[in-house]
């Protein structure tokens, strides 16, 4: 229900020139800036949401769930544009968080080019139709190779810009 208030909210109060990742919780903002300094990856997602007509809400997994993270099937899809919701975990540190998030804007782009996705069940539809197996314990729980390999590369990428703790410049990766 405060999602959909959240969202109703947002709808009255849009902006075209507001980014399309958005969050109030400042760890999340924190997360997003990081991303998009420190990998070319994580940026591709912001801009290519951005240009689209989707807009991502991330907020912290509330209750005990046993995915780090998700996207929401719950899709609003209103005038032009399309409100999807993402969970992740709040705890850890930013270089495990922002390869997770990362994996969840993934989702998000995918949803962001399948124009025909805007309900629940042709979102639902979608992801059954590019999930591979995975093993989650939830019937609505998919997952595809995109976003598996996009929290790869950005985890890399973050490495790679890491500073080497022995030597103080980045390392060249693992």
């Amino acid at each position: 229900m405060s999602t959909l208030m959240i969202l109703a909210l947002a709808l009255m109060a849009q902006d075209a020139s507001s980014p399309h990742v958005r969050s109030t919780e400042p760890k999340f903002l924190a997360l997003i800036d990081a991303g998009i300094s420190g990998s070319a990856t994580f940026r591709r997602l912001i801009v290519t949401l951005n240009d689209s007509d989707v807009i991502v809400y991330v907020e912290p997994i509330r209750t005990r769930r046993p995915l780090r993270g998700y996207l929401s099937h719950n899709i609003i899809a209103r005038g032009q544009y399309r409100y999807l919701r993402i969970a992740v975990e709040i705890a850890g540190s930013e270089r495990r968080l922002v390869p997770l998030l990362a994996h969840e804007l993934q989702h998000a782009v995918e949803v962001a080019h399948a124009r025909e996705v805007r309900d629940p069940e042709s979102l639902e539809r979608f992801f059954k139709r590019l999930a591979i197996g995975f093993g989650c314990g939830l019937s609505t729980c998919f997952e595809t190779r995109a976003a598996m390999s996009v929290e790869y590369i950005v985890e890399e990428e973050l490495s790679a810009r890491s500073p080497n703790p022995s030597t103080g410049r980045p390392s060249a990766g693992r």
